[in-house]
């Protein structure tokens, strides 16, 4: 007592989204469009019992923040391998990630499918939709604000900086851009990096 705050991630089952709201855990989810994140986060809020503890909801973008929107892009392209490579079978649904009635779908490869097209996206669309966050540290800014209003709060926003073929000098000028820019104009917003 108190209880520590539980955090459990996910993507496609409103079922789990309901649980996780009811038990009072943040629900996080990545890599999702507008629309999916928007259904998801509705889903949890209408669900919501505090339980004592405070619940809340989470995002987290690929991100790549340059001087110039040229130089973002090519660092974006880099990072966003990380969407476009296949994880081996064993690492693609752990027992218990989703309900039994989920795996089917996906056996019959309705989710993979959904998975597959935004994987086959392009940067611009990935941006469009908020799955992936880059450029000059005021458009990241800009971009992250309407994924914000879209999504009626975030609440809180993960950052992942790092991934694919995206080389450590790369992220470490992304990540010092993104806090000397970015950071303090997004205020309260709670951001953490990963």
């Amino acid at each position: 007592q108190p209880r520590p705050r539980i955090w459990i991630t996910g993507s496609n089952d409103p079922d789990n989204v309901r649980k996780i709201a009811e038990e009072g855990h943040v629900f996080a989810t990545f890599f999702q469009p507008y629309e999916k994140v928007k259904s998801l986060f509705d889903i949890y809020r209408r669900h919501y019992v505090g339980n004592g503890v405070p619940g809340g909801v989470a995002f987290m973008p690929l991100v790549c923040v340059a001087d110039t929107e040229e130089e973002a892009m090519q660092g974006a392209d880099e990072i966003a391998w990380y969407m476009r490579t296949k994880a081996t079978p064993q690492f693609k649904n752990p027992p218990g990630y989703v309900s039994t009635d989920l795996n089917v779908q996906a056996l019959r490869g309705t989710f993979t499918k959904a998975s597959d097209n935004i994987r086959a996206q392009g940067l611009d669309y990935l941006r469009d939709q908020g799955v992936l966050v880059a450029g000059t540290p005021d458009q990241v800014k800009g971009q992250i604000e309407k994924f914000d209003s879209a999504m009626g709060g975030v609440g809180n926003l993960l950052l992942m900086f790092q991934g694919g073929d995206l080389g450590h000098a790369e992220t470490m000028d992304s990540m010092t851009l993104f806090g000397r820019e970015v950071l303090p104009q997004i205020g309260a917003r709670q951001a953490a990096v990963a």
